[in-house]
This record gives structure tokens, C-alpha cells and sequence, in this order.
């Protein structure tokens, strides 16, 4: 029994010595921040940044008042002009990483409802937006698909 209480005592001994040894440890947590770089797009998917964007909504209202389209016609106090909205939409163009902008525009389009008429003229303003923004790539090829 004595040999049994020794082992017991060492063994409670060494529990002891071996907490004191963990709580004088110190031990170090580096966390590492990143600052969302709102330039830095290319985490984003195309769809998520078309989104971010608007659905280029600015864009579109530049389309339709470039194409003759009316916007509101109701409206009476302070009629938005397509200059306007030109320079938002070129703002939200920017806004997309280079190699989305296509593709993103291409969305764009294909959420609208077009006429066939109006899907003449619009499609070449919006094959040649980047380009009235002077961004890159300056033409995106545009391809409609009739039903």
C-alpha cells in the first residue's frame, strides 16, 4: 500500500509540475487582417459584380434614351438627360474587373426586354460602351438570339 501511495504522490507530483510548466507558457495568436481593396474585384464572380453594380441600370437607361426610348414620360420635374447617365453607367463599368465587363454587359442586355426594333440599336451601343467609357477591352461582340 505504501509503495502504491508513493507512486500516487509522484505521479500527482509530476501533474502538478507539468501545469505549472503549461500556465507559464505563453502563447502567441497572430491574426492577420485584409482590407477589402474595393479596386480588387477578382474574388467576385462576374454575376456578383453585375450585381454589386446595379445590373448596370444606368447603363440601361442610357440605352433606351440613346435609342429613342422614352424613360417616363410622366415624370415632368427633372428629366434625367443621356449624358447623365451615360457618365453613372460609365462609373459602374469601371466598377467591374476588366475581364468581366463583357460578360457583364452581356448580362445586362439579356435581362432586358428588348424589341426587336430596339435590340437593333442597342446592341451596337452596347457592343461599343467600353469604349465610350475608355475602358478595356473597347468593344465587347454582342449576338442576339431571336425565338
Amino acid at each position: 500500500m505504501a509503495r502504491f501511495s508513493l507512486v500516487f504522490a509522484a505521479a500527482g507530483l509530476l501533474l502538478l509540475v507539468a501545469m505549472a510548466e503549461a500556465t507559464t507558457k505563453t502563447i502567441f495568436t497572430t491574426t492577420t487582417t485584409f482590407e477589402e481593396n474595393p479596386t480588387d474585384r477578382t474574388d467576385m464572380s462576374c454575376s456578383q459584380q453585375l450585381v454589386e453594380q446595379a445590373m448596370l441600370n444606368h447603363c440601361v437607361k442610357y440605352l433606351e434614351t440613346g435609342s429613342g426610348m422614352s424613360m417616363d414620360l410622366e415624370r415632368t420635374s427633372e428629366p434625367t438627360p443621356a449624358e447623365k447617365h451615360l457618365m453613372l453607367c460609365c462609373m459602374q463599368v469601371r466598377n467591374i474587373d476588366e475581364m468581366c465587363r463583357c460578360d457583364a454587359i452581356k448580362m445586362m442586355m439579356n435581362q432586358q426586354r428588348w424589341t426587336q426594333q430596339q435590340m437593333g440599336k442597342v446592341m451596337g451601343m452596347a457592343e461599343n460602351l467600353p469604349k465610350k467609357c475608355k475602358v478595356e477591352p473597347e468593344m465587347c461582340k454582342m449576338r442576339a438570339v431571336w425565338f
